[in-house]
């Protein structure tokens, strides 16, 4: 039966594979549509993609019998998710490691920075939770694309991860809340810092703990700042636009960022809030490129204009990006309405 960590990562592919579904477990049997040549445009059902294990090696592979690609399942991760291949790795690694080994490297340097490490390894990533999870749930009542759940982490008790990743964070409690995590991780992946969405509507809506003292900005390890790219207030709205990251609220600090001439900033949909549209005014002022929305949209941000049939949310922000005068003179006609 193919191991732990193969398994673990098979189901992390899963919200991104169309038509995926486990055939057969021991061995084990995946099939879905193949992502290398999009298997059939013709039809949608067609699904000749496979991981298959090998039941002498207990290794897997990957093999479609429309293109003839043929991969290891190591391979075919990282043709998938770089990202996501170079976790695969380090928890193979883990995994053949003795165990004595990883016990005498921990005392050695007891006081190493935590942020270096994946402080989120306790806890289950969205795309990892059974569907009937009420996690599971709220993301999929907001319309979060699958192929971004394993972005997002659940914490069923926030207080006491926080606290087991920096000690007395949190003074003694009595309650603990489950919390939505949002990581914010550097480009080579390193944790440094998360925002947590309350699930309790008369709650404190977000909280954020920052293990390093640098801007709060979530994904980094995903953007290429080469391209042209969105930067968005809030995390969940970026998960919906292509070559996004997100400043964690309207008062982000984005000093340091590549690139800033091939980026857009988009705000809420907020025309009467006076420190959005005080904090667009700023970016214009810098000769930014800034998404200043048509009158009568439904919805304050991304998340709910898509809930409300907004389609083609990335393109309606290109064709109403502005930048120097015109978007001096498009900002002031927006703050009337």
């Amino acid at each position: 039966m193919a191991d732990y960590v193969d398994m673990q990562y098979v189901n992390l592919l899963a919200g991104r594979l169309q038509r995926f579904k486990i055939k057969h477990r021991n061995p084990l049997k995946v099939n879905f549509r193949c992502t290398i040549c999009s298997d059939s445009r013709k039809s949608a059902t067609k699904a000749r993609g496979w991981i298959v294990e090998n039941s002498k090696t207990n290794s897997l592979f990957y093999k479609c019998f429309n293109c003839g690609s043929s991969h290891s399942f190591q391979n075919f991760l990282k043709l998938q998710d770089p990202i996501l291949y170079k976790d695969y790795v380090a928890d193979k690694f883990l995994q053949d490691k003795p165990k004595q080994n990883i016990e005498e490297n921990k005392l050695e340097n007891p006081d190493a920075p935590i942020f270096n490490k994946n402080p989120l390894k306790t806890i289950k990533k969205i795309s990892q939770l059974k569907y009937n999870h009420p996690a599971k749930q709220y993301i999929e009542q907001r319309q979060i694309p699958t192929d971004q759940h394993y972005r997002l982490y659940y914490a069923p008790k926030f207080k006491t991860l926080i606290n087991s990743i920096i000690p007395n964070k949190f003074p003694p409690f009595k309650k603990d809340e489950p919390r939505l995590i949002l990581p914010f991780l550097d480009e080579k992946g390193n944790c440094f810092g998360v925002s947590a969405r309350g699930f309790d509507p008369n709650g404190l809506r977000y909280i954020t703990i920052m293990f390093q003292e640098v801007p709060k900005i979530f994904g980094l390890d995903r953007v290429d700042f080469t391209k042209p790219y969105f930067i968005t207030e809030g995390v969940l709205d970026s998960l919906f636009l292509p070559n996004a990251i997100a400043m964690a609220g309207a008062d982000g600090n984005v000093t340091g960022l590549k690139h800033l001439e091939n980026a857009t900033f988009v705000f809420d949909a907020e025309s009467r809030n006076l420190e959005i549209t005080k904090r667009m005014e700023k970016l214009i002022r810098k000769g930014y490129k800034v998404c200043i929305w048509p009158h009568n949209l439904p919805g304050k941000d991304i998340n709910e204009m898509h809930l409300a049939g907004v389609k083609n949310i990335d393109k309606l922000i290109k064709e109403n990006t502005f930048s120097g005068l015109e978007a001096s003179l498009k900002l002031a006609a927006w703050r009337r309405t």
